[in-house]
């Protein structure tokens, strides 16, 4: 009969955290705000109380349906991106980059899309990598293109460069959202994979149109998805016809 502990245990192994995860724990956070906030209310004026219920977000948070849709626009921006050939910093979290190296009879180069994990992230959650021997080098062309040409030192954190980020303008035009309220739910977005992630358990995060994040046994990765990898070769192809041309 398994003890305890070894219960315990296989319970944390088991444990997947996932984007429904997010958007839950997300959504039960700013649940708890606004009920923390309007009873700060109903203390301070019993007379507000009733017109106080009436909303379900007093503190400006969003439902989990804009969360959602939030998501999917954050996800499809960095698609758009990289099919661009234009890396894209996630923040505290990592960077999706253009790695060039050379195919395997060494006549070609080949482009393909690769996510970094931030080392302090990885440091933190005591996450694994993959490390491919041109990724420094990879990714300084990378910005290069971007028009942000840089060195990179070893162990050099993501966040240092001045790389672009979001598009906040974008992002605030398509969802309709103000800025305070965008800025506001990225922010708690990120910090709740920050806070949830267990590196000694699974993560399975789904970013719409362009992949999935993962973690399991402690190393992290990001898989693309067959339909992005074709739409982003088809653009290596075009881009490739038109300098031949």
């Amino acid at each position: 009969m398994p003890s305890l502990g070894s219960e315990r245990i296989l319970s944390r192994s088991r444990r997947r955290f996932t984007t429904e995860t997010l958007f839950r724990l997300t959504s039960q956070t700013n649940q708890y705000d606004d009920g923390r906030l309007l009873s700060t209310t109903q203390n301070e004026n019993d007379s507000s109380s009733s017109s106080s219920s009436s909303s379900s977000y007093t503190n400006g948070h969003l439902s989990e349906h804009d969360l959602r849709n939030l998501w999917t626009l954050l996800s499809q921006m960095i698609r758009k991106r990289l099919l661009k050939h234009e890396p894209c910093l996630l923040p505290e979290l990592g960077a999706f980059v253009l790695i060039d190296h050379p195919t395997s009879d060494n006549q070609n180069r080949v482009k393909e899309p690769f996510f970094v994990l931030d080392t302090t992230f990885a440091r933190r959650h005591r996450l694994s990598r993959i490390k491919k021997p041109n990724l420094s080098s990879a990714l300084s062309l990378s910005l290069q293109a971007n028009g942000n040409s840089t060195h990179i030192e070893p162990n050099t954190t993501l966040s240092s460069f001045n790389m672009q980020t979001l598009d906040y303008y974008s992002l605030q035009t398509e969802s309709g959202l103000t800025r305070e309220q965008l800025m506001t739910a990225i922010s708690q977005i990120f910090a709740i994979i920050d806070r949830e992630l267990n590196p000694y358990g699974q993560c399975y995060l789904e970013f719409p149109q362009l992949g999935h994040f993962k973690i399991a046994f402690g190393l992290a990765t990001f898989d693309f998805s067959e339909t992005f990898v074709e739409e982003f070769q088809t653009t290596i192809n075009n881009s490739n016809n038109d300098k031949s041309n």
